[in-house]
């Protein structure tokens, strides 16, 4: 059983200064605290830097021998290298800059957010065939949604806008919430395992079971 003892114990150590300063307000708690945080700041900065390296290295290897759409990856790589190296010479606040950011990255972003409409579609195609009480109640209430939202609703029911209001405010945000309080369950039990050194995926192992592969 491989023991990847040393990082286990600067992710409990550090893990636990963080977590106990949102309990214990003592100053060197709390300087200590903020100087690991700085500390998780410049990592994580090299970890971009490390991706974007990857990122080059795979797609130059791409290019070069030609693979299937290898132009796509010769594109990337030169959006990537150009537009780093016009934020280093001409700062992120330049003209040139903000050119391409307004004019080329938002367009394209906005373009590749539509195509959600079309998954949304074929998502509410599938979820949508009366089969349960649970797609019934999913059917009559994005039904009344969309009712609500267009103005052929208020013309059928003068209440239609309401309802939908309701419906969103109402029975969607403690949904919502659910979920929210779910989602922070699950990363507080995850974190837990890493903080007690359960969880080992992190360093190559399998995790759970208190063992690592």
């Amino acid at each position: 059983m491989k023991f990847t003892g040393v990082p286990i114990l600067v992710t409990m150590v550090v893990g636990g200064v963080v977590l106990l300063d949102f309990f214990v307000k003592q100053s060197n708690l709390i300087l200590l605290s903020r100087e690991f945080m700085n500390w998780g700041v410049i990592i994580s900065a090299f970890a971009t830097g490390l991706g974007a390296a990857n990122l080059l290295r795979i797609h130059a290897k791409r290019t070069q021998l030609r693979r299937t759409d290898w132009w796509y990856s010769g594109i990337l790589l030169c959006v990537l290298v150009g537009y780093t190296a016009l934020g280093v010479l001409k700062h992120s606040s330049s003209s040139q800059y903000q050119f391409v950011f307004n004019h080329m990255f938002q367009p394209l972003s906005a373009t590749v957010f539509s195509f959600n409409a079309f998954f949304m579609t074929s998502a509410a195609y599938r979820a949508f065939r009366v089969r349960t009480v649970h797609a019934t109640v999913l059917l009559v209430s994005a039904l009344l949604m969309m009712l609500g939202r267009v103005g052929i609703g208020e013309v059928l029911y003068k209440d239609m806008p309401g309802i939908a209001s309701w419906i969103s405010r109402v029975p969607t945000t403690a949904g919502f919430r659910g979920i929210t309080i779910g989602a922070a369950l699950g990363a507080i039990g995850l974190s837990l395992r890493v903080l007690t050194g359960i969880e080992r995926s992190q360093f190559g192992g399998t995790g759970g079971g208190g063992g690592a592969a």
